[in-house]
């Protein structure tokens, strides 16, 4: 069976050289990070601290990295997880960028965007919103619903938290019945993010360690469900998952 990362790698294969395309497990999953410069910015840590909980609470297969992509770049194909992390205001990126990163997403690509200011008004969130109008000319913004097979691809979540707990919603570009492109303006990576002796680097408010309990949840969710799209809302399976107490 042809996996996700192997049709976007060959469908990115369209677009760039034989020779540009990197060899490598294309089984695996890993998360890359996006690196659009000044304003954007970069928490291997987070990510790689949630490939192992996906690997050790589900049986996805990942790989404990979190590169630093380039949009511009063919590299970009070899990630069908990306993430894009900041607080600050960032540059436009390139014409070339933008195109590619559209491809990337319309060929099954996922990117979770994480505003780590925790905001009612940052720059980074300014800067997010008039990237995604490029990436989605006709498209907007919008709120998940709650029933949306995000809140339920593993766990089932009633909320979103993050480091902090201000947004009481995702917001999500939707093509169709997917939603290629997420955002959370909790802060997500900031619960996640571990320091090299293992311990958590930032605090959650107001809900210490049961928060970021939940905030892994969601992390969990956002991988399998950018694996599984609207699959995981198929009701039969969520109680399946009940009943072996898979979920709570």
């Amino acid at each position: 069976m042809t996996s996700r990362r192997q049709l976007l790698t060959s469908m990115g294969a369209l677009c760039v050289t034989p020779s540009a395309l990197a060899f490598g497990d294309t089984t695996r999953i890993d998360i890359g990070q996006l690196n659009l410069g000044r304003g954007s910015g970069s928490r291997p840590n987070a990510w790689k601290r949630l490939l192992h909980e996906v690997k050790q609470t589900t049986s996805v297969e990942t790989e404990a990295r979190a590169p630093t992509v380039d949009p511009a770049s063919p590299a970009l194909f070899e990630h069908p997880f990306c993430v894009l992390v900041g607080e600050g205001g960032f540059d436009d990126p390139s014409d070339e960028a933008v195109e590619q990163l559209a491809r990337f997403l319309s060929y099954g690509g996922f990117l979770l965007v994480d505003d780590t200011s925790g905001s009612d008004d940052s720059p980074f969130d300014a800067s997010v919103r008039k990237l995604i109008r490029r990436l989605f000319p006709t498209k907007s913004l919008g709120q998940l619903p709650r029933d949306h097979s995000l809140y339920r691809s593993f766990f089932l979540l009633d909320q979103p938290l993050g480091r902090v707990d201000r947004f009481d919603h995702l917001e999500a570009v939707t093509v169709g019945n997917l939603a290629p492109l997420v955002y959370c303006r909790n802060d997500l990576s900031g619960a996640l993010d571990r320091g090299d002796d293992g311990r958590p680097r930032h605090a959650c408010i107001p809900g210490g360690s049961a928060q970021r309990h939940e905030a892994v949840k969601l992390g969990i969710n956002l991988v399998l469900y950018s694996l599984t799209a609207n699959y995981k809302k198929d009701q039969a399976h969520v109680k399946e998952l009940m009943r072996m107490r898979r979920i709570e």
